[in-house]
């Protein structure tokens, strides 16, 4: 719900101060408006893999299986492979989206699992991150992306 609000204030500050016309395509043919949900989906994969690592670090230190820690280690690696080709505006960001938001359920279910409070934050970010990257997925990339 919080980036809902981001999203809607960042929209609503660029309406305000842009030049019209600024909805144009910018030099890399990305409209800005596609460029800020991009920004947003790009976000939010960013902040998952910052929560992965920490749930990643913690759970290495309990001892966790080899299938629980490459778990993680896939839904980081997706979500900074994600956010990087979101934040170019890349066409292939649906693409790998589908995969991103699969990446992000397992990892939620998985930590869940572990009944770990520690892993709490990693679960909720997950969630939030596959919403994100399902609704790109469904929009075909920077159309839509992200609302």
């Amino acid at each position: 719900m919080k980036s809902f609000y981001i999203t809607a204030v960042l929209a609503l500050v660029m309406a305000l101060f842009t030049p019209s016309g600024a909805f144009a395509n910018n030099a890399s043919g990305m409209k800005l408006a596609e460029a800020g949900a991009h920004a947003t989906c790009a976000t939010e994969c960013t902040k998952c893999a910052e929560q992965c690592e920490k749930a990643l670090a913690h759970l290495e230190a309990k001892g966790a299986s080899a299938a629980t820690i490459n778990t993680l280690k896939d839904c980081i690696t997706l979500c900074k492979t994600s956010a990087d080709l979101k934040s170019r505006g890349s066409e292939l960001s649906s693409k790998l989206a589908s995969a991103c938001a699969e990446a992000c359920k397992k990892c939620a279910t998985v930590c869940a699992e572990t009944k770990d409070e520690a892993l709490k934050d990693c679960v909720e970010q997950c969630n939030t991150c596959a919403e994100a990257c399902t609704r790109t997925a469904k929009a075909g990339g920077a159309k839509d992306c992200c609302k």
